[in-house]
């Protein structure tokens, strides 16, 4: 679905004599708002709901790259402030091997954080953070990771939505 949306919106660029970058996003937006707003007529609401929390998603993680970026500089250039380097161990939510790489790989994307090793019978994963004085605070952050990774891969599953908090 998301080549055929793609495609839509490349064509409509083409015929609008618009194939810069910005009219390319522009044709991909206008092709969303018009799926959006026949969605139901064309059954396309599962394929929309998909994407927007891909979207958010993505936006999600650069974000925290962004914030792990700033956390890691004030670490190197700050003279007082010295890490606590720790390796975590923490059981995933979902244990399949896929779902684990992925978080290993966004994790390790992640600067100050390294994910080391997976076992996948006891569905465990053991992660670096160079800054671990609160373990709950590292652990927490690896959950929201992981909770909005399963949204997005999952919609149907029954996870909270984005940015609702769990009671």
């Amino acid at each position: 679905m998301l080549g055929l949306h793609i495609l839509i919106a490349v064509g409509i660029a083409a015929f609008a004599n618009a194939l810069d970058p910005l009219g390319i996003v522009g044709a991909f937006i206008l092709v969303y708002l018009v799926l959006r707003l026949g969605g139901r007529f064309i059954q396309m609401g599962h394929y929309l709901t998909r994407l927007e929390l891909g979207v958010r998603f993505v936006a999600w993680f650069a974000l925290e790259v962004v914030r792990a970026s700033i956390d890691v500089a004030k670490l190197v250039v700050s003279k007082r402030v010295s890490p606590s380097p720790a390796v975590i161990k923490m059981r995933l939510e979902d244990g399949r091997e896929d779902v684990a790489t992925l978080i290993g790989l966004l994790l390790t994307l992640t600067p100050g954080t390294m994910a080391l090793d997976y076992d996948p019978e006891t569905s465990e994963m053991y992660i670096h953070a160079l800054d671990a004085r609160s373990a709950e605070k590292v652990e927490g952050g690896i959950r929201e990771l992981e909770h909005r990774l399963l949204e997005w891969m999952n919609p149907e599953r029954g996870g909270r939505a984005v940015g609702e908090e769990q009671v």
